[in-house]
């Protein structure tokens, strides 16, 4: 027997609601006491996600019978396509028997497929879109199935033609409105939807400004922390200087200084000595040996070495120990100072001024004893004070002297983030936060129909 769907009853389901006020919607206002309007954003988040979820269970409640009608449309449907299936088709011409019969089978095959599709339970938002996405598909599918088997429907399965079209426009029924319940739905979930939003991104603005504060106090710590390093390091060096040890060590380096300037000024001396024979020493390198050129090279750019190189044989030699021919000793390089004086006088090198030079050679040649014994004076000072300085307190005040620099530094550095966090907090809670805030309660107003102040 064709069996009969039940009668669908929505009574007045979609005559135009009121907007719930605070008192039809108790269940959510009863989070907060009467006599209190002060909510934080988490709190006034959780009153919206309450009024949702009560709306959300208005539209659940509404949709669940059209299911129910629609499950039953398509189990009547299926007995319909097996009624169909076992149903024994007359044609008058027997050629057409075949196509009648294949077009029976695709209609049949077709309609069980549909009424075997899973509808969702419209229980939560995305349930209920996707159980009208899956009616609108339904609909969509039929129509296609019956228009093209409509001349099987009307010339060969008359008794059924009728039966179908109107489960086909209780579907379509059913679709419309659904699509009125979401339609009102969203509407009126529409103002709800948009303060959440609007409340979000304050709580996400608040969490924001709690982790910059947060960042501030450890900032702030930190600079505390820096500050009183800072005040160790400083008495450490302080202490550090006002000791005897520090101030013989100071007091020896400052006569290093003075030592190492005079040891400066003789080397110019040197080379302002040497320079006016260097002309001379440059011509009588031409064809000599690598050894002598190489020593005549000394004399020209680094005359003072001549005095070094002679300590440093004179302490080998006390050692029990030779140097090769290239270095040779002070009588060396003065050997090589009379052998280029005598080339001049002699002719054998031409110079320009020559009687001058040759009067610096005899000059240079003289002042060797004196020159050696000045520079043996500073480097037996110099090494005397290295040997007297004590490097660990130096060391120890030099080490304080850069910690204090890097401490510095740090403040300093630290200091203008934590200046730039304060402005950063200051905008976001003075105007960009307050602006956030002023919105959720206007929103939050329009919702309830109650004036809440938002504590952030």
């Amino acid at each position: 027997m064709y069996y009969m769907s039940p009668p669908l009853s929505f009574g007045g389901l979609f005559r135009r609601k009121e907007k719930k006020s605070p008192e039809v919607s108790q269940g959510a206002a009863r989070m907060q006491s009467n006599d209190s309007n002060r909510l934080t954003v988490s709190k006034a988040l959780d009153l919206l996600e309450k009024i949702e979820n009560e709306k959300v269970g208005d539209m659940s409640r509404n949709l669940i019978p059209i299911r129910e009608s629609l499950e039953n449309i398509l189990l009547s449907i299926g007995r319909l396509a097996e009624e169909m299936e076992a149903e024994k088709v007359k044609v008058e011409e027997e050629k057409f028997k075949p196509t009648v019969e294949s077009s029976r089978k695709i209609l049949v095959s077709s309609l069980k497929k549909e009424v075997s599709s899973d509808i969702p339970t419209p229980t939560s938002i995305s349930e209920a879109k996707k159980f009208q996405e899956s009616l609108q598909s339904l609909m969509e599918r039929f129509g296609d199935v019956s228009g093209s088997h409509s001349k099987l429907l009307t010339t060969f399965m008359k008794k059924h033609t009728g039966k179908i079209k109107g489960e086909f426009d209780t579907i379509s029924s059913l679709e419309k409105r659904t699509n009125k319940i979401m339609e009102y739905f969203e509407e009126d979930r529409r103002p709800v939807a948009n303060c959440i939003t609007v409340l979000t991104r304050a709580s996400q603005m608040v969490d924001s400004v709690r982790q910059l504060e947060n960042e501030l106090q450890r900032l702030e710590d930190e600079i505390s922390r820096l500050e009183a390093e800072a005040q160790d390091l400083a008495r450490k060096l302080d202490n550090l200087e006002r000791s005897s040890d520090f101030e013989s060590a100071s007091k020896t380096v400052e006569e290093i200084k003075l030592a190492q300037e005079e040891e400066k000024d003789f080397h110019k001396y040197l080379g302002d000595l040497f320079s006016p024979v260097s002309r001379a020493l440059a011509k009588y390198s031409y064809g000599t040996s690598k050894s002598t050129s190489s020593r005549l090279q000394l004399l020209m750019e680094t005359p003072w070495k001549i005095f070094e190189q002679a300590k440093e044989h004179k302490n080998e030699t006390d050692l029990g120990q030779y140097r090769d021919s290239q270095t040779g000793d002070l009588e060396s390089y003065k050997s090589l100072l009379v052998e280029v004086h005598k080339a001049v006088s002699t002719g054998k090198i031409t110079l320009k001024g020559s009687d001058k030079t040759i009067k610096h050679f005899e000059q240079i040649v003289e002042s060797l004893p004196s020159l050696n014994k000045r520079s043996k004076l500073i480097s037996d000072k110099l090494k005397s004070l290295e040997q007297k300085k004590d490097n660990s307190v130096i060391s120890l005040s030099e080490d304080l002297r850069a910690k204090l620099r890097n401490n510095k530094v740090g403040l300093d550095n630290h200091k203008l983030y934590l200046e730039r966090l304060e402005n950063e907090i200051k905008e976001k809670r003075n105007n960009i936060l307050q602006s956030m805030v002023r919105d959720g309660e206007e929103c939050l107003s329009t919702v309830t129909g109650r004036k809440f102040v938002l504590e952030i």
